[in-house]
């Protein structure tokens, strides 16, 4: 199975000049954990991506100002991504390699098809785990039926011996 099918295609983007207080505004408003940072002189290109960790690490616990520090200042510069066709296997081998837990997924000619976090992965692979697991529970409801019926006990009609009388 392909990333095309489990990535989110809709990705929120945050301009770069964006305070980091606006980018936790947007983060907070659609739910989700990381915003692709743009380049100000052209929002359809993607120089980073900020994760809420990243406000918390870099710029929080620094005591930094999120008014004062800009989205493109606190976000990961290097754009960690795979292509569309990658299996999830793929993208997991990906985040191990690079310690992220989200990556931009990719189309052939380079440009974004969606993020893909390591939730979402967890998630598909939960549901895989569950199938099997109700399977195994199928087959084992299964053989405990034939069982029972192939080891039931022949039960020896019982005769009544009746006595006509004229």
């Amino acid at each position: 199975m392909s990333l095309a099918s489990l990535c989110h295609r809709e990705i929120i983007c945050v301009a770069g000049q964006a305070s980091v207080r606006k980018a936790a505004e947007i983060m907070r408003k659609h739910h989700v954990g990381a915003l692709a940072v743009t380049d100000p002189q052209d929002a359809a290109h993607v120089v980073g991506v900020l994760t809420d960790r990243d406000i918390v690490v870099e710029v929080l616990a620094q005591g930094a100002s999120a008014d004062e520090r800009t989205s493109a200042s606190a976000c990961h510069p290097q754009l960690i991504g795979v292509p569309v066709t990658s299996t999830r296997h793929d993208a997991i081998a990906h985040m191990l390699k690079h310690g992220v837990r989200r990556l931009l997924v990719a189309n052939a000619d380079g440009s974004l098809c969606g993020l893909i976090s390591m939730d979402d992965l967890i998630e598909v692979m939960a549901d895989e785990l569950g199938d099997l697991a109700r399977t195994l529970r199928v087959n084992v409801n299964n053989e405990d039926a034939r069982t029972a019926q192939r080891d039931k006990p022949t039960v020896q009609p019982t005769l009544y011996l009746v006595r006509n009388e004229p």
